[in-house]
């Protein structure tokens, strides 16, 4: 809060290719007002570089933060920067300035994007393809190499999750995904957005999307949209982007989330996975089905599926404490597990043939684990380095496990545990998908690196 036009001057890290300044004012006083808003920008901290920036800041919009209201205004930028000087002047003598937040949108050469979500989906030709998604807002389809479309959210808000489903019955998969911005957005199997919200904000706290599934809540045999989010909410969103429910998960983050029919009922319940300490299962109508259990605090990865031969899915939990629980769908600890640092991923899979599905785990403890519906562990095979995401593939009706292995790059695993081949990738791998004979995987250094399976 300032009294007076003084100019404050922020300092960037490096040289940046500045696209626009955003300014969060409060004008819910009457005192609180501003006449003039003045931005210069240097190369040299103003010494002989001094670029005033002739285009005025244009109000584009509020937005609310607890029981505040932010006024947002843009001005565009569009030059190499390094520092940004300021001022803004009250409108009259008994004025107050009160400028909440300063954000600088733009990009940093030299810097490469970071991969943050892989999927896969039936794109447009019908064809499977490899989705990725960077924390520079852009999402691109890639086949054999080849990109068949780019996407951009605007700023370039970071993209932080990836599901592809069919939820409009076209025959072809949508791309849902979920960004910082408070954005969820469904695209076309070509790429062209069909829509983007912004999911309901609470206490404050920004809609950033933070999970994304597809899950059929109504029962109609076609998906509909979940998204959990940084401001504790789940909510449900059919094809057309219209909001159906959400739901408070007290009282920190979405983390991870899954779908399944948990009450036989053939709608789908929400595993809401959060970073606090409690299991939270929501209905298919946004109701809470169950809250409580004493886990985490971080809620790293979730699956459901019937793992005892009951006939009911379990839900399963893996934590950054590297614990692993299995539950029943009214919250009953079956049995637990300690894989030793941050669970990463969780599948179910027959793993011989049986007809009973084991737990696969992967964990930053650089370990896949084994485990049968009951908790025993099978097998646990050491890699040499922490295993960041596990994906399953057949290869002539024989079943293999692929795993992201950090500086160890891609392993590919047998049904039984045992290491086949091991391959290096540009950067650590972090996450990876699978389509057909092939992986993708991504790297700490923003590479996307294909191999072809054995």
């Amino acid at each position: 809060m300032e009294p007076t036009g003084d100019a404050g001057t922020l300092e960037l890290p490096a040289e940046t290719e500045v696209s626009s300044v955003v300014l969060r004012e409060w004008h819910m006083n009457n005192s609180w007002d501003v006449s003039a808003r003045k931005l210069e920008v240097s190369a040299d901290g103003f010494r002989n570089d001094v670029r005033p920036i002739a285009a005025p800041f244009k109000e584009t919009g509020t937005q609310k933060w607890g029981g505040n209201l932010n006024t947002l205004f843009e001005a565009p930028v569009r030059q190499q920067v390094k520092q940004l000087r300021l001022t803004l002047s009250p409108a009259r003598p008994n004025s107050t300035v009160y400028l909440a937040e300063v954000e600088v949108m733009g990009t940093r050469p030299g810097v490469l994007p970071q991969i943050r979500a892989l999927t896969t989906g039936k794109l447009a030709g019908g064809k499977q393809c490899v989705v990725a998604a960077s924390d520079s807002g852009a999402i691109e389809a890639v086949s054999d190499g080849t990109t068949l479309w780019s996407f951009s959210t605007d700023q370039r808000a970071a993209v932080n999750c990836l599901a592809c489903a069919d939820v409009n019955g076209d025959g072809v998969d949508e791309v849902l995904y979920g960004a910082d911005g408070e954005r969820l957005g469904l695209l076309s199997a070509d790429g062209t957005e069909l829509w983007h919200v912004h999911p309901p904000a609470y206490r404050g706290i920004p809609a950033d999307v933070i999970t994304v599934f597809p899950a059929d809540v109504d029962g109609d045999g076609r998906p509909e949209i979940i998204c959990g989010c940084k401001d504790w909410l789940y909510c449900a969103y059919d094809a057309a982007g219209k909001l159906l429910w959400k739901h408070v998960i007290y009282a920190h983050s979405a983390t991870v989330g899954c779908a399944a029919d948990l009450d036989g009922d053939k709608r789908d319940e929400v595993v809401a996975g959060n970073a606090y300490y409690s299991l939270n299962l929501i209905a298919h109508d946004g109701a809470k089905l169950f809250e409580g259990g004493r886990l985490g605090p971080e809620q790293t990865a979730v699956a459901a599926a019937d793992v005892n031969g009951d006939g009911k899915p379990e839900v399963l939990i893996g934590t950054d404490l590297g614990e692993l629980l299995c539950f029943d769908a009214t919250g009953k600890v079956l049995w637990e597990a300690n894989v030793g640092d941050k669970t990463t991923r969780l599948l179910t899979v027959d793993l011989n043939a049986d007809g009973k599905p084991k737990v696969l785990c992967a964990a930053e403890s650089a370990n896949v684990f084994a485990f049968d519906g009951t908790g025993k562990q099978l097998w646990r095979t050491a890699l040499p380095d922490g295993v960041g995401d596990l994906a399953v593939r057949q290869a002539g009706g024989v079943l293999q496990l692929v795993a992201a292995a950090g500086s160890a790059g891609v392993a590919v695993l047998s049904a039984s545990g045992e290491v086949l081949a091991l391959a290096p990738t540009p950067g650590r791998a972090h996450a990876l998908v699978v389509t057909g004979t092939q992986t993708a995987a991504a790297t700490d250094r923003g590479a996307l690196a294909a191999f072809t399976l054995p």
